[in-house]
């Protein structure tokens, strides 16, 4: 089970820097959720949520998604009742105006993305800093094998329906797949008093090759509007949309 909150905030920020908000909501999930399992999550490969802030209207929107089932009822269901997020450590309150849920079985994700026929032409957006780790650097312009590769290793983690990373489908995306235009600038992500080299904007692919890697790409792209994209999602980073 895919589950998204889009939870409207009321309170004072700085819009300059509101990436610093994602670790501090994070630190309001791990006060707010059972003991036990926040131990689980700490020793887990699997990272079973993602979550980042964005302005809308000078509005501020948290979006808290989890990857199944457990972390639904464990984490998602929890906080959707709140009607104070509490940030013990900035002294700061914020009043939840409204809460938006939608969720998804990873069975109707495959049928509605993989089993139907998708689009060639997708625009990704990156909402909040965005950036990758690789050969131990930080990777700060995307490419085609560090999205699906970071997408594919995420869905294979959480899902329990299928496995979908290979090394023959990696090099086929990256043989078929193209970026066609972008609209990026470079930033950082403020994390505990240092900065994460980063992207953010919006970039569009075209998916050539067979129908069925343009409708594993639609499904991928879909289940990482859920997971987040690259490195540190659970803290704010990586956040996407696409059309």
């Amino acid at each position: 089970m895919l589950s998204s909150l889009r939870i409207e905030l009321e309170g004072e920020f700085d819009k300059s820097r509101n990436d610093l908000l994602g670790s501090l909501f994070q630190g309001f999930i791990m006060e707010n959720i059972d003991v036990e399992y926040v131990e689980e999550l700490h020793v887990s490969t699997l990272h079973p949520y993602s979550q980042y802030i964005t302005l809308n209207n000078n509005k501020l929107i948290w979006t808290l998604n989890t990857l199944n089932a457990e972390a639904k009822e464990k984490i998602a269901d929890i906080l959707k009742n709140k009607k104070i997020i509490d940030i013990k450590h900035k002294d700061r309150e914020y009043k939840v105006s409204s809460v938006t849920e939608k969720n998804i079985s990873y069975k109707d994700l495959v049928k509605e993305c993989y089993l139907k026929d998708g689009q060639r032409r997708l625009k990704i957006t990156f909402l909040t800093p965005t950036s990758f780790k690789q050969d131990g650097k930080y990777a700060i312009f995307p490419s085609v094998r560090l999205i699906f590769q970071s997408l594919m290793m995420k869905f294979d983690k959480a899902s329990t329906q299928m496995e979908v990373f290979g090394k023959d489908i990696l090099e086929t995306f990256e043989k078929h797949v193209e970026i066609s235009m972008y609209k990026l600038r470079s930033t950082s992500f403020h994390l505990d008093g240092t900065k994460v080299p980063a992207f953010i904007g919006d970039i569009t692919i075209v998916v050539k090759g067979p129908v069925q890697l343009v409708n594993l790409a639609n499904m991928l792209l879909t289940f990482g509007t859920y997971s987040g994209v690259g490195i540190k999602t659970g803290i704010g980073m990586g956040g996407i949309a696409f059309e």
